[in-house]
């Protein structure tokens, strides 16, 4: 009797670990354990803030908008030296902008144009580990807002 639980035993978990291999791997994104598919997908948004290097905004807890000559200077050598860029919203979190695209397409020259400017972008947003990331579809050069939190430097 215990030779046959112990072998239908064994034919359940090689069945179950041969149907663990037959279904398919999600090949479009990568997913974290525990995370709902419908998440991969992101949720649409818009956010607007100013497209700045990372470094200043990480190293320096006070830097926002490069308006003195000094920081706009520090910014286009950050730029220059190849400093990833991110936008720093009205809320005050750094979005990694990322493409469309999986697999993920640099948006570096996309976002040239932009760095030291105030934008609106529209996309697909995302956090990841306290990370906040933006699928750019849309992206365009505002005006300062009147009233704007991101402080000045």
């Amino acid at each position: 009797m215990k030779a046959i639980i112990v072998t239908f035993c064994a034919l359940l978990l090689i069945a179950g670990a041969f149907v663990q291999q037959l279904q398919p791997a999600d090949a479009g994104h990568a997913t974290q354990p525990n995370q709902p598919a419908d998440e991969t997908d992101g949720t649409p948004g818009v956010i607007t803030g100013y497209v700045r290097d990372i470094a200043c905004l990480v190293q320096n807890p006070k830097a926002g908008a490069a308006t003195t000559p000094v920081a706009k200077d520090c910014l286009k050598e950050c730029v220059r030296g190849g400093s990833p860029l991110v936008i720093l919203s009205e809320d005050g979190l750094l979005y990694v902008p990322i493409s469309t695209e999986t697999p993920d397409k640099t948006v570096r020259s996309q976002m040239l144009p932009y760095a030291g400017k105030y934008v609106k972008v529209s996309g697909k947003l995302f956090e990841r580990g306290g990370l906040h990331s933006i699928s750019i579809e849309k992206i365009e050069a505002i005006a300062r807002p009147a009233n704007s939190k991101i402080p000045t430097s």
